[in-house]
């Protein structure tokens, strides 16, 4: 190599550099895009909200965007056939696509009925037809694993049934939120998890979500997350308090996520 060489190749060295870290840079940078359907198990303490606030806490992970398309009571098949959601869907650009599922499988119960689990063929079905749409996008499906109803514990394992069915069928994502409601039932007693209609989250059961959702989107624990935080209700401009925990049920919680994640094999994403 001529002497004269050695100078000119470290410019272009440099150069080249200098034009691909700014790119690596961005990609590092490029924040995750999540769109949640569902109803108002996603929509309560607004979860989609959540996420991103706790994202924006976080120093090393990345940062989360969130899209919507909530309608309370319905079910996945109600989803499609309305068709918001397939349009906010093919507008593309998401991540991951998250599916909730009516509580019980599509089934509501009537007024003084026990609630019971229907059975899975709907869920499968709709689950099936939604991420044939998600992967047209680039997009990948993320199983929303629901929690049964408070003082019918034995729900759960039905519920789980079929998410991890469908999990496997579709290789999707699950984010167990069910089983950290169970875990928290029997190792934290005092956290109520549950609304007095015995369905709903309480501000503590979607924080739970709410960190599970990072943990199994990121693949990362969170590290301090906040304990309070304020944002819009719903699709409104109205602003109110979202979480309110004591931080020894705020820390306690962040446990029992990380535990929970750890133990799913569709969470974290690999």
């Amino acid at each position: 190599m001529r002497p004269y060489c050695l100078p000119v190749l470290l410019v272009l060295c440099f150069a080249t550099m200098a034009v691909a870290q700014p790119a690596a840079t961005d990609a590092a940078n490029k924040p995750l895009r999540v769109l949640f359907i569902g109803n108002s198990y996603t929509g309560y303490s607004n979860l989609p909200y959540l996420l991103e606030q706790v994202s924006a806490s976080q120093k090393n992970g990345p940062r989360i965007q969130t899209g919507q398309s909530l309608s309370g009571g319905k079910t996945l098949q109600w989803h499609w056939t309305q068709g918001q959601a397939l349009k906010a869907i093919r507008q593309g650009g998401w991540d991951f696509v998250v599916l909730q599922e009516q509580s019980l499988l599509g089934n509501t119960p009537k007024a003084g009925e026990n609630p019971y689990v229907n059975a899975p063929a709907q869920y499968e079905e709709f689950a099936a037809k939604f991420d044939a749409e998600i992967r047209k996008v680039g997009a990948r499906t993320v199983l929303y694993a629901t929690w049964a109803r408070d003082g019918y514990p034995e729900q759960q394992r039905r519920l789980d049934d079929a998410f991890t069915r469908v999990a496997a069928s579709l290789n999707a994502v699950i984010v167990p939120v069910g089983l950290g409601f169970t875990v928290t039932r029997i190792e934290a007693p005092s956290v109520s998890m549950h609304m007095p209609d015995r369905s709903h989250p309480t501000m503590a059961g979607s924080y739970l979500a709410t960190l599970l959702f990072y943990q199994c989107l990121t693949g990362r624990r969170v590290s301090a997350p906040p304990a309070v935080i304020e944002g819009p209700v719903g699709s409104e401009s109205t602003r109110a308090t979202l979480v309110n925990l004591p931080w020894s049920d705020a820390s306690t919680l962040n446990q029992i996520a990380s535990r929970v994640a750890s133990a799913e094999p569709r969470c974290p994403v690999r």
